[in-house]
């Protein structure tokens, strides 16, 4: 199970990377489209994460004809809409990065505080990131590609 959680790991680090490109590319082009480019970002590190883990981390789990892009589309559009939500919940009413930001400047790194103040979306979506990887763990280990039990292995049935 470590073997699957580090190649998921580095998968959702893959898609993440290709995430916040495309959300930070559009975002700084058209700050007005924050959740748009979010939302964008994400499908983008949808199709990256589904390719990767379908054919390097649950290959030997995969069988032919089975719809896993169906169910993978299923736990994603979920957690989709949960990380929008969490988006939204803290650009709007929590704004984390007045939590963080104190921290930083305790650390003697007010720079890196005066940024995230700056920054605040940029927050919520790492933030929002951070959520959906354990959601997408759990759904892609648990419901799409389905991790079996020890005792189905050896099932001779």
């Amino acid at each position: 199970m470590l073997h699957k959680f580090l190649k998921f790991g580095f998968v959702g680090c893959a898609s993440t990377v290709a995430s916040l490109m495309v959300f930070w590319l559009i975002a700084v082009q058209f700050p007005q489209l924050n959740l748009l480019s979010k939302a964008i970002g994400y499908i983008m590190g949808f199709f990256v994460g589904f390719s990767l883990n379908k054919f390097w981390t649950y290959v030997d789990q995969t069988e032919d004809g089975e719809k896993y892009l169906l169910k993978y589309i299923v736990v994603y559009g979920i957690t989709f809409f949960v990380y929008l939500l969490f988006n939204y919940v803290c650009d709007h009413y929590i704004h984390p990065e007045r939590f963080i930001a104190p921290g930083f400047s305790a650390l003697g790194l007010p720079e890196w505080a005066d940024w995230l103040l700056k920054n605040g979306t940029f927050v919520s979506n790492i933030l929002s990131i951070g959520v959906n990887v354990v959601l997408n763990f759990l759904g892609t280990n648990f419901l799409v590609f389905r991790v079996p039990e020890p005792k189905e292995l050896f099932d001779e049935n």
